[in-house]
């Protein structure tokens, strides 16, 4: 199920830039047999779910991505072995011209408190060409809340994102050095 799109970036293809750790990659039909076993649990972590509470299923999420060539869920890989140790999903322009949204990020539990989320964030804002970035947290998800105020977001202020927030949901955002 592979497919040509383009990345975060606006640019063609798939390839996004590779960090220390993790390289970020389109999500294939290949990797859904390796993510099954722990997504729902991580996805509903990342979101303050319960795991009996997972948001819709992987396939769904491609399914979308699809019709949405800025949008979609990528694989976290992690660089020593190849393996697929999370997904992160975003969507480009989301609120609004030049924004990048953060969908969730989730990482399977064995991999969690290393720092493989954080430097898969980071990736993503290095290679998107977005001036401000945005992910909506769980206002009851402490954990996510801290994970994205330590890699610099905060909350943001009212009528600063187009659309505002869900309900219960804090937006936390971050702006490029140059904004």
């Amino acid at each position: 199920m592979s497919r040509s799109r383009r990345s975060a970036t606006g640019g063609s293809g798939s390839s996004l830039p590779r960090g220390a750790r993790v390289t970020l990659r389109t999500l294939t039909g290949d990797d859904i047999a390796a993510v099954k076993p722990w997504y729902e649990e991580a996805v509903a972590a990342s979101m303050g779910r319960p795991a009996a509470d997972p948001p819709y299923g992987i396939q769904k999420r491609m399914e979308a991505a699809e019709a949405d060539p800025d949008a979609g869920p990528l694989a976290i890989v992690r660089e020593a072995d190849g393996t697929v140790i999370g997904l992160l999903d975003y969507r480009a322009n989301s609120a609004g011209r030049g924004w990048l949204s953060v969908g969730f990020i989730a990482v399977a539990r064995v991999w969690r408190g290393w720092g493989y989320g954080s430097e898969a964030v980071r990736l993503l804002e290095a290679e998107a060409k977005a001036e401000r970035f945005r992910a909506n947290v769980d206002a009851r998800n402490g954990l996510g809340l801290y994970f994205w105020l330590r890699l610099g977001y905060r909350p943001a202020r009212a009528g600063e994102v187009p659309g505002g927030a869900p309900s219960g949901m804090i937006t936390m955002v971050r702006a490029t050095e140059a904004t």
